[in-house]
């Protein structure tokens, strides 16, 4: 039954080579189990996509040395009957499904075989990986712009019904106001110098992205879980986190500890403590968080921590791999990566201390990846107690967009609470800050 499916196949591209380009993202050697169907194939997705077409004496001569009987095998398919009562996307569909089956038996007998010999984590990425790969949907129409016009209109008016956030949001209403949330395939760059607090301001928004029921997975490579989840519980409970630390608490402290413990057990937020610095390992972490818990929205402490060493390469060109290879699986899981991202030293000799996009570490690529880039600033960090417009900053925090590529540039200050490391909306009339839209 497959041979004969696989001959159809073949004998419909052979005859229409518009029925190849209507569905050349679907087809594949794989789907051929026959090696001799799977060399015609092989050589008509060669000629087809060279803008030829389909010559039987120059088909003929090329495959007389990789299929035995060549002209009985092209001239049965040229003369297969069968082939006008079938569609090509219905023979593509059933070979596909079989090819798939054969994948996953494939799969099981490679585990079982090394079981035994690979590690467990080896083998749990294998898996993920291969089921991942398998379970998408490939689209192999052409879109029109009509449909592109139905399917943009009905997201406006979605959000026209909507409160205006049409993405996750922040947790900060004025940051969400000018955003409208972060959108899912977004890469944000949240960069700021040491001490400035953009590991507390990540952290905030992936738990405020939890506690509104986006699944969210914080990857940490320089902090620990406990040291995470204690600022997690300084944040909630107004504790000051070195009092949780030491264990000096008052018994009431402990109640208000107890009440916060119990909220945030409830909220979707995965914390992983990377044991491995290889982006591969992280690309697979991120695909398994997907599958197993329906991430949405993954954050990373930080970009430069993680390695892709490749002989040859400088550490900015493996940087801007790793930084091209966040917006891929972004773009390609449908989810949001907050990525933090050091500055150079560099960023002292500014006017002001004030971050820059070409103070960003290891540059390269990361500006032009990132969708987002948002840098934290601290003014009164470096001493200056007011900005240039004589607006008090002590006690503030200044939330730069540097580079929006659907929201446009600017800024917003929020109140920062030191001794919690935390950030808070200053809700007051004395709001001082700008955006432009840009692109």
């Amino acid at each position: 039954m497959n041979d004969n499916v696989e001959k159809i196949l073949i004998s419909k591209l052979i005859y229409n080579k518009q029925d190849y380009y209507n569905h050349h993202e679907l087809l594949s050697p794989v789907l051929f189990s026959d090696p001799d169907y799977k060399h015609v194939y092989m050589w008509l997705d060669e000629a087809y996509q060279a803008g030829g077409k389909f010559d039987l004496l120059k088909a003929s001569n090329d495959l007389r040395g990789f299929i035995k009987g060549v002209d009985f095998v092209l001239a049965s398919c040229m003369n297969d009957n069968d082939s006008f009562m079938h569609e090509t996307i219905t023979c593509i569909n059933y070979l596909k499904n079989i090819s798939k089956k054969v994948a996953v038996k494939k799969l099981c007998q490679s585990v079982l075989a090394t079981i035994d010999e690979k590690e467990v984590e080896d083998n749990i990425q294998s898996i993920e990986k291969t089921m991942l790969d398998l379970a998408k949907t490939e689209q192999g129409s052409i879109v029109d712009l009509r449909e592109h016009l139905r399917d943009t209109i009905k997201v406006i008016e979605k959000n026209s019904l909507s409160s205006g956030l049409s993405g996750i949001p922040s947790g900060f209403a004025s940051i969400d106001k000018f955003t409208g949330g972060w959108q899912p395939q977004d890469l944000i760059i949240v960069g700021g110098a040491s001490s400035m607090g953009k590991t507390s301001f990540a952290l905030a928004l992936a738990k405020n992205a939890a506690e509104n029921g986006h699944n969210s997975v914080i990857f940490s490579y320089e902090m620990s879980v406990p040291q995470l989840v204690s600022r997690i519980i300084s944040g909630e409970t107004c504790i000051d986190n070195r009092y949780l630390i030491k264990g000096t608490l008052t018994s009431d402290e402990w109640g208000v500890i107890h009440k916060a413990t119990g909220h945030l057990e409830n909220i979707p937020l995965f914390i992983d403590e990377c044991s491995n610095t290889s982006l591969r390992y992280l690309i697979n972490k991120i695909r398994q968080y997907v599958i197993t818990k329906d991430a949405k929205l993954v954050m990373i402490d930080y970009l430069q921590l993680v390695s892709n060493m490749v002989k040859g390469r400088s550490r900015e060109q493996e940087v801007s791999i790793i930084a091209r290879s966040l917006k891929n699986i972004a773009k390609e899981l449908d989810i949001t990566i907050i990525a933090l991202s050091q500055l150079s030293r560099g960023v002292e000799r500014n006017e002001g201390c004030r971050p820059m996009l070409s103070n960003l570490r290891e540059s390269g690529e990361i500006e032009q990846a990132a969708d987002a880039v948002v840098f934290v600033y601290r003014p009164e960090y470096y001493g200056f107690d007011a900005d240039h417009n004589g607006n008090p900053t002590t006690g503030k925090a200044e939330i730069i967009f540097a580079k929006g590529r659907n929201i446009g540039i600017g800024s917003k200050w929020l109140k920062w609470i030191n001794y919690l490391t935390k950030f808070e909306e200053i809700n007051d009339d004395n709001q001082y800050d700008y955006f432009v839209n840009n692109e």
